[in-house]
């Protein structure tokens, strides 16, 4: 765990590159849609690049975009705040890859960021407006469904990690106290 007193989200820079289809297949939150869908979503997509040490995300920040882990490795963290101290500890809760979702609370009320995300190398992250995402689903509901379907497999699984990354601790605190 590392010490934090400012966190801040870098801007990344846009790449310019085109996301294609071959970018969004394998990608977690996209899984099950066809060729025709990824392109329809992929017009909407940038590439953005990030250093390492860089934050593309952090915790308690309003997001209106999708953020997907294109090349590269980012560790997901959360601030556990000292009541009479400015520093926070980052707690780190899981790592994501190339495929991996973050940023997903771009498509859920009330839009806030569950966590960090600090680039551990440089990475490559595919972007998309969630107003453009939200777009693509009115005129393709078929499209929302298998999203959001995908999106509560995927919150489902990393609270399941984050859970057991908890008991973990309090095991391990528990055992320290009785030493």
């Amino acid at each position: 765990m590392g010490q934090l007193c400012w966190q801040r989200r870098e801007a990344g820079v846009n790449t310019g590159e085109k996301v294609s289809i071959k970018d969004l297949r394998g990608v977690d939150i996209f899984a099950g849609l066809p060729d025709q869908e990824l392109e329809q979503i992929a017009k909407a997509c940038i590439l953005r690049s990030y250093k390492a040490g860089e934050y593309c995300a952090i915790e308690n920040e309003p997001t209106d975009e999708l953020l997907v882990v294109n090349e590269g490795t980012v560790a997901i963290e959360m601030r556990c705040k000292h009541t009479h101290d400015c520093f926070a500890q980052a707690l780190g809760i899981g790592t994501l890859t190339k495929g991996n979702v973050l940023g997903w609370s771009a498509l859920v009320e009330p839009h806030v960021l569950a966590a960090s995300a600090r680039c551990i190398e440089e990475v490559q992250i595919i972007c998309m407006k969630a107003s453009d995402l939200q777009l693509i689903f009115r005129e393709r509901p078929s499209i929302e469904h298998v999203v959001m379907k995908n999106l509560a497999t995927i919150i489902n699984s990393r609270l399941t990690k984050c859970r057991a990354h908890l008991a973990g601790l309090v095991t391990e605190m528990i055992n320290q106290g009785s030493s």
